[in-house]
């Protein structure tokens, strides 16, 4: 490859880097706040700034604050568009999210780690929320032990590797609840990842069989308790077998599986 290829390659991963800093907690960002999330030096940050502004990515308000813009927005709307995943999904989601109450949340499996690609948020003031596009752990929680069921002994070892102490001393019976989980078709969590959350999850699968998302309901404990993941168990069962289904999932899918592949 070329010196100048190389150029033209640095230049394009640097300009992915500074539009990777916005995001649902910061969709506003100053010249220093990007420049301290990249770590890249001012000038070369106000270079690539000013020219992702001038294609049309970002902008700049009057108050020197740079956005997401028009064909950044043009982008996420082709990929919605293209998701047929998520566009079949998001009907039941919100009702899921009107019969139970609280946040339901699509994720997919990337490597070792699970990212929210929709919700359909509580309604109440006080709610549980993943914002899409946020990537999070898999050694613990109720979506963890669903896609852990279906992931590579080697995968599993390196969720291993990325968990914390305390959940590695604990790492025995959580496979064993993993376990527990792809046999019956669900996963149950309370307080595993974060103090006061309650949750459960359950598979969706594609038109081979395989294992394609998780979709989870997830609020508070003192609101979304056992009692209400009991009701809750059976109709996100039969929503998702429904979706899987509809995806073309064959029946076996939804059979006893072993705990992990490879």
């Amino acid at each position: 490859m070329s010196a100048k290829s190389v150029n033209g390659v640095s230049s394009i991963r640097k300009c992915l880097s500074v539009l990777d800093c916005f995001s649902e907690d910061a969709p506003q960002l100053s010249l220093t706040a990007v420049t301290k999330k990249t770590g890249f030096s001012m000038p070369t940050t106000l270079r690539v700034l000013a020219a992702l502004c001038e294609e049309g990515f970002l902008e700049r308000d009057a108050n020197r604050l740079y956005r997401v813009s028009w064909k950044a927005y043009r982008l996420g709307k082709l990929f919605q568009a293209h998701d047929s995943i998520k566009n079949a999904v998001l009907p039941v989601m919100r009702r899921l999210r009107d019969v139970f109450g609280e946040t339901v949340s699509l994720y997919y499996k990337h490597d070792i780690w699970r990212v929210c690609v929709e919700q359909a948020v509580s309604l109440h003031e006080l709610k549980r929320i993943s914002h899409p596009g946020s990537y999070y752990p898999l050694w613990a929680g109720a979506t963890a032990k669903i896609f852990l069921g279906f992931m590579t002994s080697d995968e599993i070892r390196r969720v291993y590797a990325e968990a914390p102490q305390d959940r590695k001393e604990r790492w025995a019976q959580f496979l064993g609840e993993v376990a527990e989980a792809r046999q019956r078709g669900y996963a149950v969590s309370l307080a595993e990842r974060e103090e006061g959350t309650s949750s459960i999850a359950c598979p969706l699968f594609d038109f081979m069989g395989k294992l394609t998302a998780c979709l989870c309901i997830s609020g508070p404990s003192f609101r979304f308790t056992d009692e209400i993941k009991a009701k809750a168990a059976p109709v996100i069962v039969r929503e998702c077998r429904e979706l899987s289904r509809s995806f073309g999932a064959p029946d076996s899918a939804f059979g006893t599986r072993s705990q992990a592949r490879g």
